[in-house]
């Protein structure tokens, strides 16, 4: 165990000032830094943009013995001697130590701050441009036996050691108890991703290569709250027109925002028909039409913008991709159409549509707005990144709350070191609100800090489990498998 454990993936953020709603204590927004893509498919990482210090975060414990892992990439050449990207750690206000990441791939770790003394420097530790390292790194705060030691990539021995011989001390006391992150001088493309700050006063274990698995809720397990919103609408673009014309059917792709039911959809018609219309959704093979889903009432002489109503709801699953078509019995008039959005065209008769899998060619693709009546909780909060009012859940009832089942972990780790679990939060009501972010682990329910909401601010409810509260042991991947999280109302 530890004194003190914090740690950022910088998966969930959408803007630059995310980070510092209650889960950094400082930073700095504006085009400071920029969220780029992250070592794993569908993760970000923190990408230097300015000479700033971009984020800090006060542990509040007086620690001699520091672990900061990242991983670290760098687009720039690997040459010269340029101070980039830095870690520094502080006493108070003293800066005590700073590992800085030099443009020639090597790592220092300096006096003071970024600009400071060189006490050590681990030559060699980026190799190539456009590649992440995973490093962890050791920083013993003495004013005479003060040490920084380096593992790289998961390895068990030092890749770099200095000895117990540094002065990482050059404040009063032989601890620190802050760390910011930033960049001193211009290298172009650096960047950071899965920061875990560990720190204890005499000893730290060694980790390894320590990988953030992002899970978003994918079920509802007990839900109380009510979502927002309550209908969701997705439009293909509008453009020109495409002509109607008998023994045509024409197609629209579309991807579900949410889980839900489509009974109702709308045509964008450039020109009125004077035909009988049907239209029809359809399962996708990612390019065309596919298995028939189900049909709706017949449409006599559309015009304007017109209603399309599915006596049998469509359930739909979100992130799926489907297609709607539609056939006339006439050549006469024109949908708005656009040519950006890809459609499928089939040379289907009338009397013989809907046909599954039907043939054909890419084609425009008529206007349609697609309204999904959402079903599920959970997906009003699953969004990868954080999209405030977009899509919410929502209570005043103190007491109530949600319990969501998450994703599993698509690639089982050696080892589950720690749960993070995170909520955002604001609130929209008038009086006073609190309310926490609540982990569920086999019969164990346990929760955050409470937070005081405030209708001006989002903030970050959050709790951090090295151990599963419902056993007092390490985590197992089949435990982080079925927790349940969620938020709650407290008062």
């Amino acid at each position: 165990m530890c004194a003190w454990q914090f740690s950022d993936s910088f998966d969930c953020y959408t803007a630059l000032t995310d980070p510092t709603n209650g889960y950094w204590d400082v930073g700095v927004g504006g085009s400071a830094y920029a969220w780029a893509t992250g070592r794993f498919a569908g993760s970000q990482a923190l990408q230097s943009n300015t000479n700033a210090v971009y984020l800090a975060k006060t542990s509040g414990v007086n620690d001699a013995v520091h672990h900061l892992t990242c991983a670290f990439l760098q687009v720039a050449a690997i040459s010269g001697t340029t101070l980039g990207m830095y870690l520094e750690l502080f006493d108070g206000a003293t800066a005590q130590c700073t590992v800085v990441f030099r443009s020639d791939g090597a790592i220092l770790l300096v006096s003071g701050g970024p600009t400071g003394t060189t006490l050590a420097t681990y030559t060699g530790a980026v190799l190539a441009i456009n590649t992440w390292y995973a490093f962890e790194m050791e920083i013993v705060i003495n004013n005479t036996t003060g040490r920084f030691r380096v593992r790289k990539n998961g390895n068990t021995v030092d890749d770099f050691d200095s000895g117990a011989v540094l002065n990482t001390r050059p404040g009063a006391n032989s601890y620190a108890n802050k760390l910011t992150l930033g960049r001193n001088a211009t290298v172009s493309g650096q960047a950071i991703d899965d920061l875990y700050w560990r720190s204890d006063a005499s000893s730290v274990p060694w980790a390894g290569d320590l990988r953030c698995y992002t899970r978003m809720p994918a079920s509802d397990a007990a839900v109380q709250f009510s979502r927002a919103p309550a209908a969701s609408v997705t439009t293909t673009p509008a453009g020109s027109s495409a002509s109607i014309t008998n023994g045509q059917a024409r197609y629209t792709q579309f991807t579900a925002a949410y889980d839900g039911t489509i009974s109702t959809i709308t045509v964008s018609m450039q020109t009125a028909s004077t035909s009988n219309m049907k239209c029809s959704m359809f399962a996708s093979s990612g390019t065309q039409p596919t298995t028939l889903l189900g049909s709706a009432t017949a449409v006599t002489n559309p015009t304007g913008v017109q209603t399309i109503t599915f006596p049998t709801p469509i359930t739909v699953v979100k992130g799926t991709q489907y297609w709607i078509g539609v056939a006339n019995d006439a050549t006469s008039g024109a949908f708005t159409s656009t040519a950006t959005a890809t459609g499928w065209l089939s040379f289907t008769a009338y009397a013989s549509f809907p046909a599954a899998n039907p043939g054909g060619s890419t084609s425009v693709a008529p206007t349609f707005s697609v309204t999904i009546g959402v079903t599920t909780n959970y997906g009003m909060v699953a969004e990868a990144q954080q999209d405030a009012t977009t899509s919410y859940v929502y209570d005043s009832v103190v007491g109530h709350s949600d319990l969501y089942g998450i994703a599993a972990i698509a690639s089982t780790p050696l080892t589950t070191y720690a749960v993070t679990t995170r909520a955002y939060m604001i609130k929209s009501d008038a009086g006073t609100r609190t309310a926490a972010v609540q982990l569920k682990s086999g019969a164990t329910t346990v929760a955050s800090p409470t937070l005081v909401l405030t209708t001006s601010n989002w903030q970050w409810a959050w709790r951090h489990d090295t151990t599963d509260p419902a056993t007092g042991a390490a985590w197992t991947a089949a435990a982080v498998n079925l927790v349940q999280c969620g938020p709650l109302v407290v008062a």
